[in-house]
Parts: structure tokens; sequence; C-alpha cells
């Protein structure tokens, strides 16, 4: 869990003597997996890869096995599954490459003219939407904790956080 902040940059209270938190996103899955020793675990078993995907995708194939023989057949260490964005500004992550590479940029990160941008062909540039369905060999996700856990980026999420007013009454706010 993370504290909330406002656009302000403040903190927001949950009551006037409680801090307003939020779940660490995606990414916390690293650090829950490292902590709790459920890597060692799995290594302890014979896990060799997993299927990882988020609690809001209730069509997900669990344990796809089309998607998960694809990526063993291909030797990856990680894949991810995507859908081609309905529209520009779809409220949809993307999966692009960024310098060297690949991550997911969120929309909320993402400026309207990049967003837009279309090749020649007329496809959106980035199109690649996140669905959050991922596959990791065992290898990665230890790779991960072990070395880029602490270089790995918050996003930005824009939530109806339920807060403590100035007045010292609950707020429950109809936009972010």
């Amino acid at each position: 869990m993370l504290p909330c902040f406002g656009f302000d940059g403040k903190i927001i209270l949950e009551n006037w003597h409680k801090v307003a938190r939020a779940p660490n996103g995606n990414g916390g899955l690293y650090h829950a997996l490292g902590t709790h020793g459920v890597v060692a675990d799995m290594r302890r078993r014979g896990v060799t890869c997993m299927h990882v995907y988020c609690v809001d995708n209730i069509l997900v194939k669990v344990a796809d096995p089309v998607f998960v023989g694809f990526c063993q057949s291909q030797n990856a260490d990680c894949g991810a599954k995507v859908v081609k964005k309905a529209f520009p500004t779809e409220a949809v992550g993307v999966i692009c490459q960024v310098d060297d590479h690949f991550e997911v940029v969120e929309y909320s990160e993402i400026t309207l003219e990049t967003a837009e941008k279309r090749r020649p062909d007329g496809q959106l540039t980035f199109k690649a939407g996140n669905i959050c369905n991922h596959y990791f060999t065992t290898d990665f996700v230890e790779a991960v904790i072990n070395q880029y856990e602490d270089r790995l980026i918050h996003h930005v999420a824009k939530k109806k956080i339920p807060c403590v007013g100035s007045d010292g009454r609950l707020c429950k706010p109809t936009a972010p």
C-alpha cells in the first residue's frame, strides 16, 4: 500500500489521524513475491514459469495454454498479451518501446498528440493496449526482485479517494 497524494502534492487523509492509502498496483507483485518467499517456494516445487493477470480482467483465460505455450516456444523470459486499442483516447495503457526497453505507459501519461499519432497505413502508432496479462519465468521474476525492483516507476493513478475535507467531514469525490 502507498500513501495517496492530491494534485497539489499534499498527502490525503482518510480521517484526521490516518493517511489515505491505496494498493501499489501491478508492480507490487515483485515486492510481494520476494518479501514473502514465494519465489523460493516456487523453485523448491520446480515451478519454472507463471501466468499473471490483474484482478479487473474478468475475461482472462487463466493459464492460457496458447499464450503460455507460445512464450515457452520462443524461450521468452516474459511476455505480454495485448489488445488493439479501439480509439486513441481509450483509457488503457500501452506497451511500447521507450529508448532501449519495453514498458507500460499509462493512458494518463500520454499526451493527446501522442495518443493520436498514426502510421502511414492509418493504424495507431501506440495501439498495443495493456490488459495486464503476462507470462514470466521464475528466473525473470527473481532477476526483477534482486536487480530491478528499486528502479520500477510508479504510475500516477487518478482515483476518487474518500478523504477528510477542510471542515473535518468525510468527502466522497465525484471526480479524481
